[in-house]
């Protein structure tokens, strides 16, 4: 069985996420190429059995290049078992949840995929000071500070605020589907 991982990340935190996803696969015993969709022109996914496309989300977007890939495969993907993801800051908060659901994932299946994605991962965030990051960020950076700070969080240092257990468990359960 062979699975393919299509991600966009602009700081690092899907890839991370892309590339333990994959490790976990492959403990599971399934083949998995991890592929940055930075410049990626054209990739068969005829090969596949599964596959996972994910994105960090900036501002409430997905990667440009990740929802190309997703648009110039639709009718591809059409024919396989897919699984999104993302990595944004509406994993964590309890009250954002339903909202990051909707607006990054189903959303983003019902514009870009054929059927339905057979599962959606929504995935915490990493809030790092150290970051270069542009004009829009700065600005809503000092309402994110100030909610970390009120938890008690030493905002001077990076935050990784993603739950690699559940990363973990999801992958195990992608792996299962794929079995």
């Amino acid at each position: 069985m062979k699975a393919l991982i299509v991600y966009g990340t602009r700081y690092g935190t899907a890839s991370e996420i892309a590339k333990e996803i994959g490790k976990v696969m492959g403990e599971e015993g399934i083949e998995v190429n991890v592929v940055d969709d930075h410049g990626l022109k054209d990739y068969d996914v005829s090969p596949y059995d599964m596959v996972i496309i994910g994105s960090g989300i900036k501002m409430g977007k997905w990667t440009k290049d990740t929802l190309r890939f997703l648009k110039k495969n639709k009718s591809a993907l059409a024919d396989k078992k897919v699984a999104l993801f993302v990595s944004c800051g509406a994993a964590n908060e309890e009250k954002s949840v339903e909202m990051g659901l909707d607006k990054y994932l189903r959303k983003v299946a019902e514009e870009n995929l054929i059927g339905k994605p057979v599962d959606m991962g929504l995935f915490g965030s990493v809030y790092d000071p150290n970051a270069k990051h542009g004009l829009m960020y700065k600005m809503t950076a000092g309402f994110i500070r100030k909610d970390l700070e009120k938890k008690g969080m030493d905002t001077r240092k990076r935050i990784d605020l993603r739950n690699w257990e559940e990363i973990h468990a999801w992958a195990r359960g992608l792996s299962d589907m794929m079995k």
